[in-house]
């Protein structure tokens, strides 16, 4: 290597490391994945959660029972009694947010940390597949819950990512939190929804700054 060369590296290492050190520490790490990644992950959580609301739903419907022809002498069992859904609200399944910190010594596996800024979204309002009419004004409720280490600022925005524009003004999509949330405290988002016209089914997902959870609505308009 010249002398040159070794010269222009050490000027490059340099300048490397005053700007990392410039670099604001404490705040959420930038979002790593793409945009085609993040929609794919945001599409795959949102369709697990439904798919465990559609298993509900079908588990509520009652069994058929088994007629008695008039040459059967066996008693027929009665009738197994209809599954009714949890009425806690379902949590939406999102990508793991967490990581795991290897363990000393070599007993048992590692333990899991949370990460410093996170969140999860612990109820939606509607419930998942509710049957509107078209042109129905309703409400949207998420409850969001911190489950990071740190406090997520009042100024973060909860934006629109992707599905059906369900708000009732097409223009409102971003709002910021309005308050500092810290770990373990829940706040409500409420947002103004108007049901389309076109029928079928109708998934609308948002996004918190830093890519920590992905609040949504499915709705079916009938």
């Amino acid at each position: 290597m010249t002398s040159r060369t070794k010269k222009i590296l050490g000027v490059a290492l340099s300048a490397l490391f005053i700007l990392s050190a410039c670099l604001p520490q404490g705040q959420p790490p930038a979002p790593t994945a793409n945009a085609t990644e993040l929609a794919n992950q945001v599409a795959e959580a949102v369709a697990l959660t439904l798919a465990v609301a559609q298993a509900q739903t079908e588990a509520a419907q009652p069994a058929a029972t088994n007629t008695t022809l008039p040459t059967q002498t066996e008693a027929v069992p009665p009738s197994p009694i209809p599954v009714i859904p949890s009425a806690t609200p379902l949590i939406l399944v999102q990508p793991t947010s967490t990581r795991v910190v290897s363990g000393g010594g070599g007993g048992g596996g590692g333990s899991v940390a949370p990460l410093p800024y996170d969140c999860t979204v612990f109820s939606n309002e509607p419930r998942d597949l509710t049957v509107f009419k078209k042109n129905k004004e309703f409400d949207i409720v998420w409850t969001i819950k911190n489950t990071g280490t740190k406090t997520i600022p009042a100024n973060f925005d909860i934006k629109y990512f992707s599905g059906t524009k369900l708000m009732e003004d097409p223009n409102y999509t971003v709002r910021e939190f309005g308050k500092d949330l810290k770990p373990g405290e829940s706040i409500k988002i409420v947002i103004d929804a108007i049901a389309p016209v076109e029928k079928g089914k109708h998934i609308m997902t948002w996004i918190v700054e830093g890519q920590l959870c992905y609040p949504y609505v499915a709705i079916v308009v009938e």
